[in-house]
């Protein structure tokens, strides 16, 4: 991997996002160093994709789009410098999707196809890659997009996505989310009530507390749901 000890500072800063509130910034200024540095650095923009990410799960309700879009140009650039980079790929279809989310879905429907194919490499680089994201990616594109004829969406198929990420992913709560919410929509109740009770009773992960602890609410309030 080119520049391999600044990747591993701003890997280690995103973790840490939460240990500081600048933690993101500073690994946004030293990506935008070594971009400058070397434009071919195709991991680089996908990081700056990811800070975006995670700055739009952060941002007020007015403020979400602006941050996945762009989430979706630092991703786009990335792939642009090289079509097989795995964080490009990924964080650029995960930006896709939130920002298709925050446009409503009829409205995104374009979105789709770049979704599956950013998605697809990055499934053929490495499934496992952020707890099963790939499969965490393709389970909820099936499940939130309209079926035939209007989309792709499948709940068959996004079970056995989901199933899949949560099997590489056993620890990572968004999983468990987002596999109960389907469970819920297909009216099983049982399996989105084990996958809601895993989220509330798991230990908080280190580092990660804050974000844990929004999926615990998020669960708790499904759970009332039921």
């Amino acid at each position: 991997m080119k520049h391999e000890k600044t990747f591993k500072e701003a890997r280690k800063l995103i973790d840490e996002r939460e240990l500081d509130d600048a933690n993101l910034d500073t690994a946004f200024d030293l990506l935008e160093a070594i971009i400058e540095e070397d434009s071919t650095c195709d991991w680089a923009y996908g990081l700056i994709s990811e800070i975006y990410y995670w700055t739009g799960e952060y941002a007020d309700a007015d403020e979400k789009m602006f941050n996945y879009e762009q989430g979706v140009e630092w991703g786009k650039k990335g792939v642009a410098t090289n079509e097989t980079s795995l964080e490009a790929n990924f964080w650029l279809a995960v930006n896709y999707g939130n920002f298709g989310t925050e446009k409503g879905i009829m409205k995104s429907l374009s979105l789709i196809q770049p979704i599956k194919t950013s998605i697809e490499r990055v499934l053929e680089i490495d499934e496992s890659y952020f707890y099963g994201g790939p499969y965490r990616v393709l389970g909820r594109l099936y499940h939130k997009a309209p079926g035939f004829p209007f989309s792709i969406g499948d709940s068959k198929k996004a079970v056995e996505y989901l199933e899949k990420a949560v099997e590489l992913g056993p620890k990572f709560y968004l999983n468990h989310l987002f596999i109960a919410e389907l469970y819920q929509s297909l009216r099983n109740k049982d399996k989105a009530k084990e996958h809601l009770e895993w989220i509330i009773n798991a230990p908080l992960n280190k580092n990660h507390e804050k974000e844990d602890e929004g999926y615990k609410r998020d669960a708790e309030a499904l759970l009332q749901n039921l």
